[in-house]
């Protein structure tokens, strides 16, 4: 019977944001302070305004989309790929795309460089799009294309005196690999976080991510490293077919391995959503368990448990949560028993029934 029990308790009861709102403001104990009180008007307010707060979430997505795609396309051209001097790989579909541009130099192509891995940038973007459609999402579809148009477009236009600023460091390639690692970890980051991805790599990255239920940086990583090695062979032949030092490429893809460890790593600090943590709450209440399971579409097992110091009966609550639950969680459990001990304990990969909300 009480197995029964724990497997009911233990299956997936997603439920809607007025649920989960209802239920939240139930057991809602405690005084609010001024900001408090006019966030929670804000939000009434809001509910009862759905084209307002359309509006206003979508405009939150494109002004995010935006800064997102000029930081990426601000870090390439200033310190990735800079005018006039040595370039770091970018990693990803920007960095394959300057791995085509050696191999048509290689075959005679002089034209501009900045142009040409523009173009070439969006084109294979472009196909992955349709995968993104049909796989993940029309939302995070429509932010991608956004993203990556906009970075096109800005790593095309940008006005050359924007990206001189930082000129003086051209020649420090360990200072420009971390610039360029934390602009583009910001890009990826904040896509990620809204629910899109600047295109390309990211898309491949982020389904997988999504379906092994965890984080996205080291998946970047591996694609990233073929590509650096990849573009090293064939940028180290065109050297030396113009009479330069081929070698020296081998010493230039140290630094870049700086960028990609820096850029996965703000990566991931940013993008708390594929993070998931195992909670434990040891709590004297018996309603919080259910609270739990309402509030969140995860499961949860109960241990019954004796308090070693007290001797009284107390139950051991254990659910696995996506990091950027952990607040409301630690919340909820303080609001219903005050006296509960809570201990989060981060989880590096889960196999097994998950729910992860579906993109738009």
């Amino acid at each position: 019977m009480e197995n029964e029990e724990n497997k009911e308790l233990e299956e997936n009861i997603p439920i809607t944001e007025e649920e989960q709102s209802y239920v939240h403001h139930s057991y809602k104990k405690v005084h609010q302070n001024y900001y408090q009180k006019q966030k929670n008007v804000a939000k009434e307010f809001l509910l009862d305004h759905s084209k307002l707060k359309t509006s206003l979430d979508w405009t939150y997505l494109v002004l995010a989309t935006l800064i997102s795609a000029l930081s990426f396309a601000y870090g390439y051209r200033s310190f990735t790929a800079p005018e006039g001097g040595k370039w770091l790989v970018s990693g990803g579909i920007s960095g394959i795309s300057q791995m085509i541009l050696r191999i048509c130099q290689l075959c005679g192509y002089n034209g501009p460089e900045k142009t040409f891995t523009s173009i070439t940038y969006y084109a294979i973007n472009f196909p992955l799009f349709f995968v993104s459609y049909k796989y993940i999402g029309k939302k995070f579809t429509f932010l991608s294309v956004l993203n990556v148009t906009a970075s096109a477009l800005l790593i095309q236009f940008l006005p050359a005196e924007w990206c001189n600023i930082f000129s003086t460091i051209s020649g420090d390639f360990v200072a420009r690999a971390l610039f360029a690692g934390v602009l583009t970890g910001i890009s990826s980051g904040l896509a990620y976080f809204i629910g899109s991805s600047t295109g390309g790599a990211d898309i491949v990255t982020f389904s997988i991510a999504e379906k092994k239920g965890t984080t996205v940086g080291k998946y970047t990583i591996i694609m990233n490293f073929t590509t650096v090695f990849l573009y090293t062979i064939f940028n180290g032949i065109r050297l030396h077919q113009i009479g330069g030092d081929g070698f020296s490429e081998v010493y230039l893809s140290l630094y870049t391995l700086i960028y990609f460890f820096t850029s996965s790593k703000v990566m991931d600090l940013i993008n708390i959503k594929n993070k998931k943590v195992e909670v434990e709450i040891n709590t004297s209440n018996k309603e919080l368990a259910q609270i739990l399971l309402r509030v969140f579409p995860h499961g949860l097992t109960i241990v019954d448990a004796v308090g070693g110091y007290t001797g009284k009966k107390r139950e051991i609550l254990k659910m696995v949560v996506s990091q950027s639950e952990v607040k409301e969680v630690v919340k909820i459990c303080r609001k219903v028993d005050e006296g509960c001990f809570v201990e989060v304990k981060p989880s590096i990969t889960i196999f097994g029934r998950f729910y992860t909300k579906p993109m738009d």
